[in-house]
């Protein structure tokens, strides 16, 4: 019996360190399951997760357009008693993405929920599949090193119950490499923000979309050089926007994805964080960069999977022993 207990224990060792290991990612939808590594592109990259990245839709943050339903398939809508505060999004049927300072003041999850699917920010009373798609945070994770600071702006939402994918609602791809997105011309960022600095989104309040530049994080120091401005752009910050300004993210934006597509999948490299404003000149909008995080992200996502704890037949098993010295034979 002890032998068989022995076997057991060290089995489950063997499970619960393999759950937590970073060397490869994370399958869609059971964080603790098989996963494989994304060896496509410069040198070796790690997934989060697969098949993710997807969207059946083919493509007003400021200079923006109204986007499709569909376009932007693992677009959130993060809700505080039911009224959109940021953006957010999927990464699996559990797991939603964010910023961290959408939270400033309030710890509870009880208020908090997401909406997936709809291009409205607005839910009618008689929208029953927009409610049927929203699903209540049961756990809210925020970078341990997020301080208020500019940095470190990320925040990991566990949801109460399990996302059904539909043909609108459909993973994003996370990658723990930013070395091919650099210098992009074409990527996009989505939310539900102001269309200008001090003007609201109108009255259909549908999802906004606007292609944008990753700017180089020595160029756009450079834009932001001036007497009264003491941040310096590094770390974990990337830039995007246009120089000439007119397309950028903005109030109400925050949390939401920027992303870029690479080979018809999309990829998330980006959470809207703060700006100087929306749309100026020389004043691209920051961004957390999410691959300086990919390892944060999986470690909180494996943390709650099976296999990293003591299964309860195993607990049983271990209560039911009477315990006594243990030795190991060795032959």
């Amino acid at each position: 019996m002890r032998a068989l207990l022995l076997w057991l224990l060290l089995a489950q060792a063997e499970l619960g360190s393999s759950a937590t290991t970073p060397t490869t990612p994370l399958s869609t939808g059971s964080p603790g399951g098989v996963r494989q590594p994304e060896t496509t592109g410069p040198g070796k990259r790690t997934m989060l997760s697969t098949p993710c990245g997807h969207r059946e839709t083919p493509a007003r943050i400021v200079g923006g357009l109204e986007a499709q339903l569909g376009s932007w398939p693992w677009q959130g809508s993060l809700r505080r008693w039911g009224s959109h505060v940021c953006g957010a999004s999927l990464l699996n049927h559990r797991w939603a993405l964010t910023a961290a300072h959408c939270f400033e003041g309030s710890s509870s999850t009880f208020p908090w929920s997401i909406q997936f699917g709809e291009l409205s920010s607005v839910t009618y009373l008689w929208n029953l599949r927009a409610y049927r798609n929203r699903y209540q945070i049961e756990k809210i994770v925020q970078n341990p090193n997020f301080l208020g600071s500019s940095h470190y702006d990320l925040a990991m939402l566990k949801l109460s119950s399990s996302v059904t994918y539909r043909k609108h609602i459909q993973p994003v791809c996370v990658l723990s490499s930013f070395f091919e997105f650099q210098n992009r011309t074409d990527c996009w960022v989505t939310g539900w923000g102001n269309i200008q600095e001090n003007e609201s989104l109108v009255s259909t309040y549908n999802l906004q979309e606007v292609q944008i530049s990753i700017i180089n994080t020595s160029v756009c120091n450079h834009m932001f050089e001036q007497p009264d401005f003491l941040k310096t752009i590094f770390g974990d910050l990337l830039c995007a926007g246009a120089v000439e300004g007119g397309r950028d993210a903005c109030f109400g934006d925050s949390g939401g994805p920027l992303v870029c597509e690479v080979s018809s999948v999309w990829y998330q490299i980006g959470v809207v964080s703060w700006g100087m404003g929306c749309g100026r000149p020389n004043r691209p909008g920051i961004y957390t960069n999410v691959s300086d995080h990919f390892w944060w992200i999986q470690r909180v996502i494996a943390d709650g999977t099976p296999g990293t704890e003591l299964s309860s037949l195993l607990q049983l098993l271990l209560l039911a022993l009477p315990w006594g010295p243990l030795c190991l034979q060795l032959s």
